[in-house]
Parts: C-alpha cells; structure tokens; sequence
C-alpha cells in the first residue's frame, strides 16, 4: 500500500513533540505493510541515519529465525529504525541496548517494571509483550520492534496465547501509540549514543536488574543443540555466558525456552 505522510497524528505534530536530535526526526507512515524491515530496506543508501518507518498493519511482519510476527490493525507498535555509522561497537550489543531503551521508556510512559530476556525479549509480567530483530545490511544497521499494545488474549493466534501477552491485557490501560514511539525513539538514542562511548558498560547495570534469568537455570536451544545450564547473563560483546556442566560456554545465538526466576519455585516457558 503506498506511503502516506499521516498517521495516527500528522507528521508534522508527531516530530514537533519528539525529544529527539537525530533518531525520528524523519519518519515515514504506512497504513499497511508487508514488513517495516523490508521497506527500510530500500532507504539504506539514501534514508538519514536514524530514519524510522512504522506500519499500522504488517501482512508479513517477522521476527527471528523468520517466524511470523502478528501485526493486526491498530493493536501494535510496529517499526524499524536505520542506524548508520559509526557503528564501532559488536552488533549484539545494539541488540541489547535496543531491549534496555524500550523497556526503560515502557516504565517510563506504563509506570511498572518490563523485563528482558536475552537477547531481545521485552517481557510483562513473564510473559513476552515484545520483540527486537537486527538485519546488518551494509552499511547500516536495521533494527525492527515490535510491541503489542491493545491486543486482547483471544486475539492471539491459539499457538502463542499462552506466551504473549500486551500492556492491555496485563495494565488493562488503552495507551497512545504515538505517545509510546515518542517516549521509545528518546530512550533509544539516548542508550545508542552512551553505547558508542562507553560500550558494554553504558547497559550493563540496565540489563541486569531487568535479566529474568540472570543467575537462574535455563533451557537454551540452540539450532539442533538442546543446552542447561546456569545463565550468568551477557559478555561484553553481547555473547550469553552459560555455565553448564562441560564448562563456560560463551552463546552468539540461541533462544531460552525455559527459565528459574532466582528465588521463586516456579520456572517460565518462553
């Protein structure tokens, strides 16, 4: 569907109220998409760095290892951003800044505590209410979220039901998309730029006190592998450090499915 310059506010209204320098300051509206991450594709040469495209519908809306992301009409946050150079830190790295600014500006607008779960789940109340996918394309980054916003639990497909879940359905609050992105794209730019000075440690406290696995057992699949073991959360690169029984390993990838809130006698099913 073609592009339009209005979206839930104008254009003009929304970047008039955005804190913002660079990230946002142009951003583009879509109806209905196939994918925010497929249309930011076509502005890597020529978008400006901290170009935003956000969708009010995905038809093929994904997230990673290529699984379906429901984006219905009017129920989420969807959008990609363009991150340009410098980016003079390990790629994992932005994932995980990425995670700590949308948590912080969720507590920030919804006032009660979001958690992550590496390497991009944005969790309420244990259960996933949004998603990060990074796509290097060079010589940019894309960087997509998702966040489910107004969904009711039966507007679900039946297959996640029990997995995700929306700040309505947990806060039973209505909030203003607009009013979400503007406290999100904030944060963000705010995480990227401390990022570039400071690397890990600009979000290493951020992510800790947010890591619902941090110091718990976790199951960890990985490809084919099926891995336990004790989660001592993020390296400095990114990397997940999993202590296991044949010793430290140091995880570039892989999805945790199953987790022990330290402290609590009950595990989580991602």
């Amino acid at each position: 569907m073609k592009g339009i310059k209005e979206g839930p506010e104008s254009s003009s209204s929304f970047t008039s109220r955005l804190a913002t320098r660079w990230l946002g300051r142009k951003i583009i509206f879509f109806r209905e998409l196939s994918s925010t991450q497929d249309e930011i594709r076509k502005h890597v040469f020529t978008g400006p760095n901290g170009l935003v495209v956000w969708a009010d519908r995905q038809t093929q809306g994904r997230g990673r290892f290529s699984r379906n992301w429901y984006s219905p009409r009017s129920a989420g946050l969807y959008f990609s951003l363009l991150l340009k150079e410098p980016l003079a830190r390990p790629l994992p790295l932005y994932g995980l800044a990425t995670a700590v600014g949308v948590a912080q500006a969720l507590e920030e607008v919804i006032k009660i505590p979001f958690h992550l779960k590496w390497p991009n789940d944005i969790l309420l109340r244990g259960r996933k209410v949004g998603g990060i996918l990074l796509e290097a394309v060079s010589p940019a980054l894309i960087v997509g979220i998702g966040l489910n916003v107004s969904f009711r639990r039966e507007d679900f497909p039946p297959e996640i039901r029990e997995k995700a879940t929306s700040i309505f359905e947990e806060t039973g609050l209505l909030v203003s998309r607009a009013k979400i992105l503007r406290a999100v794209l904030k944060r963000l730019e705010d995480r990227y730029e401390l990022l570039l000075e400071k690397g890990f440690s600009a979000i290493e406290k951020d992510w800790r006190k947010r890591d619902v696995a941090l110091g718990g057992r976790v199951v960890l699949r990985r490809g084919d592998q099926m891995l336990t073991g004790f989660s001592l959360g993020p390296s400095p690169d990114g990397t997940l450090l999993l202590k296991t029984p044949q010793g430290l390993l140091k995880l570039h990838s892989g999805e945790i499915l199953m987790w022990e809130i330290p402290g609590w006698e009950k595990h989580r099913a991602a």
